[in-house]
């Protein structure tokens, strides 16, 4: 897994236990704390490219949450 690949994965984590939608701050505050160096639009970019695979939705302006094909695509690659 390549090292982008491995933090939109971490972004899905964190969205996953997110009961509401979440903006790039939080996300990139949450990545920081797991050790990834990663700013605010860095985490919009990953975001986008999420956006694009159907994995995450936007919600306006109140941030993005993780569609259910984003809950499989981090169950899928938790278990490979």
């Amino acid at each position: 897994m390549s090292e982008s690949e491995h933090r939109m994965i971490e972004i899905l984590r964190i969205l996953s236990v997110q009961d509401k939608p979440t903006g790039s701050k939080f996300i990139a505050d949450e990545l920081k704390n797991k050790g990834f160096n990663l700013g605010e639009r860095a985490v919009r970019y990953h975001m986008q490219i999420l956006d694009e695979k159907g994995y995450t939705e936007r919600m306006g302006y109140s941030g993005r949450q993780i569609t259910d094909l984003g809950r499989e695509k981090l169950e899928n690659d938790i278990f490979n």
